[in-house]
């Protein structure tokens, strides 16, 4: 499909030729849908034989001059202008549509920029297939200009600077954000489209099937996840790049959006992951990381400040919070259920903290917490003992009670067959540990238990207590969410 338009002016957007003085007037239907096809995402530029000043000062007349980025507009053979426009929008030919009223023009357009669609402006052809690019986009409302107003104006500062490119670079202040796992949820349509429509920087080629996307990130038991979120001094790039490693060896998808080009954005990321991810062995690109980028934690408010100034979106009120470490986000999708925030490692409650510091932050209605975390003892500085776990549990119980909120308690299977003694993951420690849950419970009516061992598996035996698959994590949404909604 068809990214970028690039038009003629004369006898293609206006009847008339403007150096030659006539009256031009516009053609009102292709004006409409430059507007509309603007707010969809795909956007429009000029290569037109005129007067710059002149062309322009009719453009804002008609009130289009705005509708348009990277203009050339001069007295220049137009093969070259236009294979300018694409490398300065980082795009490739066959993503863009050159119209002309002229027949050299456009033999001249394909033969520098193989692989271009050219369209003959004297004829219906385009009228129809810019009708039938409206209609296909009907649903979308995304416009890129401004995303494109940001590269303009960085290859203008580049050009008069007169830099080295490294030089320019290490004077935008290109800032990195790595969005993992589960995070990313919100973000799910954005990395599919990414995935299918990248392809000069998609470097694994890798393709998804449309609307699959959101259950490979909840997979975290066999997925690593990535979202790339990149800014710099001149603007909000957003979401740009998507890598995933499957298995902690196999490089899946590693791409970016031609937006990102010569920022060394990919080389940056191969860099930062390759020191946690030894079992991939080959990386599409370098992995010595650029000097210029910096990476900001996805949990900082810088990172929060970027992408409130590029997301329109609004945030639905808190009522929830599900604290079950890297699973919390599979259990909130499951759910089904608006205004419910998550854990994901780094960012986790750990039980401990109730000894000292209790709950972070404002608290909502309802807490869902999964126990099954801090049985294991690599949770906690100091391995607790029985009395101390007594104590910390309470603790949470008590915490969330005055601040007028329910407590909803996840209690893993104490039958398994993976134990790890020198953890405390051990079917004997689950037991107990369980049992100081439900001895809690009956002490106190407010505080709920879902126990996937009694209300789920039975007498089955699992391998791993702390990690579940989907079916088990569907069942713990489909259950935490009707608790929650019957009050």
């Amino acid at each position: 499909m068809a990214k970028l338009l690039i038009w003629d002016l004369d006898d293609t957007l206006w009847s008339g030729t403007l150096a030659e003085g006539d009256d031009v007037v516009l053609y009102g239907r292709r004006a409409e849908l430059i507007r509309s096809l603007n707010s969809k995402g795909v956007v429009n530029s000029i290569c037109s034989k005129n007067d710059f000043e002149t062309a322009k000062s009719k453009l804002v007349s008609m009130g289009l001059w705005d509708e348009f980025v990277f203009p050339e507009i001069e007295f220049l053979p137009k093969g070259r202008l236009v294979a300018g426009i694409i490398n300065d929008m980082q795009l490739r030919a066959p993503d863009v549509v050159f119209i002309d009223d002229n027949d050299l023009n456009l033999k001249e357009v394909e033969f520098e920029n193989p692989g271009i669609r050219t369209m003959d402006a004297r004829g219906p052809a385009v009228d129809v297939f810019l009708e039938a690019l409206e209609e296909k986009l009907s649903a979308v409302s995304k416009s890129r200009v401004q995303e494109y107003r940001i590269l303009e104006k960085k290859r203008a500062d580049r050009n008069s600077a007169g830099a080295g490119n490294e030089e320019f670079l290490a004077s935008c202040g290109i800032r990195v954000s790595l969005v993992r796992r589960t995070d990313n949820l919100a973000y799910a349509s954005r990395i599919e489209e990414l995935i299918n429509r990248t392809n000069q920087l998609n470097f694994t080629k890798s393709r998804v099937e449309e609307g699959s996307i959101a259950e490979y990130l909840l997979d975290v038991r066999n997925n690593e996840t990535y979202g790339v979120f990149v800014w710099d001094k001149y603007g909000y790039y957003g979401l740009v790049g998507f890598v995933s490693i499957e298995g902690r060896n196999k490089l899946r998808h590693f791409l970016f959006s031609c937006r990102t080009m010569n920022m060394g954005v990919e080389v940056a990321v191969a860099a930062s992951l390759a020191k946690y991810f030894e079992g991939v062995t080959t990386w599409p690109v370098s992995t010595e990381a650029p000097a210029w980028i910096k990476f900001v934690s996805s949990d900082s408010q810088e990172f929060r400040d970027a992408v409130g100034s590029g997301e329109s979106s609004e945030s639905a009120e808190i009522l929830v919070r599900v604290m079950a470490n890297c699973q919390s986000g599979a259990i909130c999708h499951y759910m089904g259920i608006p205004g419910v925030s998550f854990d994901n490692w780094p960012r986790v409650y750990r039980l401990q903290d109730s000894l000292s510091s209790g709950l972070e932050g404002e608290i909502p209605g309802v807490l869902v917490y999964g126990a099954f975390n801090d049985y294991d003892l690599r949770h906690w500085d100091i391995a607790p003992s029985d009395a101390d776990y007594r104590v910390a549990a309470a603790n949470l119980f008590a915490q969330a009670s005055s601040a007028g909120a329910r407590l909803i308690v996840i209690l893993p299977p104490d039958k398994f067959s993976s134990e790890r003694v020198e953890d405390g993951v051990t079917c004997e420690r689950f037991h107990f540990l369980n049992s100081v849950w439900r001895e809690l419970a009956a002490a106190n009516p407010g505080l709920q238990l879902v126990s996937i061992g009694d209300e789920f598996l039975g007498d089955a035996v699992v391998e791993d207590p702390r990690h579940y698959d989907r079916t088990t994590l569907l069942w713990l949404g489909d259950r935490i969410g009707k608790l929650i909604s019957k009050k």
